[in-house]
């Protein structure tokens, strides 16, 4: 079975105990295969220590060209970190020199003996200064990863039109966390956060009793809370919040703090004020129109026999006034001669049901829909039109002989005589009486 490798570098001028150090690394008696690599001096381990991936110094003080203190320094990156772990070899003298090594940043120190014991002590150490750094690391990257988060929410509660806050749950209303927008009331976090009551201090004295009974219940049963309350600005003015809140917990565990927000609900209140007074104006209005109707009605009923009387008239003239105009129909609709009127561009707006028999159109084919010279001849079309734009300056056409061309393409021998109806000098529509002269033009013949 493979083992796990960890690769050593020993800085070490004297080359008896370097060799000792590798027989002692090379015993198949570890959990670990020990990879070692070798300088005799300072500036050698540091080119090595640059240029390989190692997992750990072994760092002799006495060097020919630098001592181990001055060897940490140089080793150091630009942030005054150590890169990698380093344990110090010392002689027995040397206890103050390895205190010394500690501060700069060694991981630990092994006191170098003449019957070369420590070596045996070398990999037990070594494996605990990595199991340190590892955790080390593993919690310098948990704080840097809760640093970001923390940095995230933040950012994130101290964008949003509302003001965020945490409380701890020892003492009601004590804030652990309130975001800056507490400052449109004229607070800063600072304050808050130093005071017991929190937010809670800034309540309305009517609205205290009943927030601090919904907190005790929130905490009490875990549901979560929300309530409208007031909170006064530091000059006295009233805002009014929606506060909801939720405890948080870790898994199933207790909860651990109370986590809301206060949403700014001012303008909505304003608004549902204007609406009530306009709602109590209009009930107003609606009892005063009430009481002028209840004085009417009485007028209205007296006057009510007069009314049914005067409608019997009128019901009579009406229908008087429907026979005329049921005559007045009969005589446009059944004359022994054509009618038709046409507007500005020579359309037919009206028509009676003679000349409509006499064209075999039905009235929904012609009006607004054909022009007069659609149903001429060409050459009457020709006359039609040339005479129609004299007929709208001039008001009047008199014996015009045109030849119509019914549905079925027979044509009809007609005179047409018009007038024109305009409205302050301008042309609205012509008023047409059509006589069929086919039995004049046969005589004629």
């Amino acid at each position: 079975m493979t083992k796990p490798q960890i690769h050593i570098l020993i800085i070490e001028d004297d080359v008896v105990d370097r060799m000792a150090c590798r027989r002692s690394f090379a015993q198949d008696i570890h959990d670990y295969e020990f990879v070692l690599h070798e300088a005799e001096t300072a500036l050698d381990g540091l080119q090595l220590v640059r240029t390989q991936k190692l997992d750990c110094v072994l760092l002799d003080y006495n060097l020919p060209d630098l001592n181990g203190l001055e060897f940490l320094s140089k080793l150091k990156d630009d942030l005054g970190e150590i890169p990698i772990p380093v344990i110090m070899l010392t002689g027995a003298d040397n206890a103050a020199v390895a205190v010394e090594a500690i501060k700069l940043g060694a991981q630990d120190y092994v006191v170098k003996d003449p019957n070369l014991q420590y070596l045996e002590l070398l990999p037990a150490v070594i494996e605990r200064v990595l199991r340190e750094q590892l955790v080390l690391k593993e919690k310098q990257l948990m704080e840097s990863s809760l640093a970001r988060a923390e940095a995230k929410f933040r950012f994130l509660v101290e964008q949003i039109p509302a003001i965020t806050y945490s409380t701890a749950l020892d003492v009601t209303g004590k804030l652990i966390y309130i975001s800056p927008q507490v400052r449109q009331l004229g607070f800063s976090p600072e304050e808050l956060l130093a005071d017991s009551e929190g937010f809670l201090k800034l309540l309305h004295p009517e609205d205290k009793a009943l927030a601090y009974a919904k907190v005790a219940f929130c905490y009490e049963s875990g549901e979560p809370l929300r309530c409208e309350c007031r909170l006064l600005t530091r000059d006295g003015k009233v805002r009014w919040f929606l506060n909801e809140a939720v405890l948080v917990r870790h898994e199933l565990e207790d909860p651990m703090f109370l986590q809301g927000i206060l949403i700014d609900i001012t303008k909505d209140k304003e608004v549902e004020e204007e609406l009530q007074q306009h709602r109590r104006r209009l009930e107003e209005l609606v009892a005063n129109r009430t009481m002028q109707f209840e004085k009417r009605t009485s007028i209205l009923e007296s006057a009510n026999s007069n009314l049914v009387s005067k409608l019997g008239e009128c019901t009579q003239a009406g229908s008087a006034l429907k026979q005329y105009a049921d005559q007045v129909s009969d005589l446009y609709n059944n004359a022994p001669c054509g009618y038709h009127s046409l507007d500005l561009d020579g359309v037919i707006v009206q028509i009676n049901d003679t000349e409509l028999k006499w064209l075999g159109f039905t009235r929904d084919e012609v009006v607004g829909k054909i022009r007069l010279n659609d149903i001429l001849t060409p050459e009457s079309a020709e006359i039609f039109l040339a005479n129609y734009t004299h007929f709208k300056e001039n008001g009047w056409i008199r014996n015009l002989e045109l030849e119509f061309v019914s549905k079925d393409g027979n044509k009809l021998p007609v005179l047409l005589n018009a007038n024109a109806v305009k409205d302050n000098g301008r042309f609205v529509m012509s008023r047409s009486i059509i006589f069929d002269i086919t039995d004049f033009k046969r005589v004629k013949q």
